[in-house]
């Protein structure tokens, strides 16, 4: 897709660089962290999540712990905030 729209991006694999908390903290300023977790993850259904309501600061916490839990991949635009694949979002967010 970044090859389509000719645009550039940065990358970060988060399995080899983990997001730190402040960087965490940093990128869900403003927004509900719980509304990036996954469910259909595998973090996620091992970890028995399935039904509980957590926090913020638990989903953050979760999240620095493994960050496998998120739905992915987050793209960050300006202000906004992508999660997930979704072709059409991004390429309205990044034209």
């Amino acid at each position: 897709m970044r090859d389509d729209l000719g645009v550039e991006l940065e990358e970060r694999d988060f399995a080899k660089i983990p997001l730190s908390t402040s960087e965490l903290e940093e990128i869900f300023r403003g927004r509900d962290p719980r509304e990036l977790l996954n469910p259909k993850s595998p973090v996620f259904k091992a970890k028995g999540l399935e039904g509980r309501k957590l926090t913020p600061a638990q989903a953050l916490k979760l999240i620095a712990e493994d960050a496998r839990i998120l739905k992915r991949p987050i793209v960050i635009v300006g202000g906004t905030m992508l999660a997930g694949f979704d072709r059409d979002a991004l390429r309205k967010a990044l034209l």
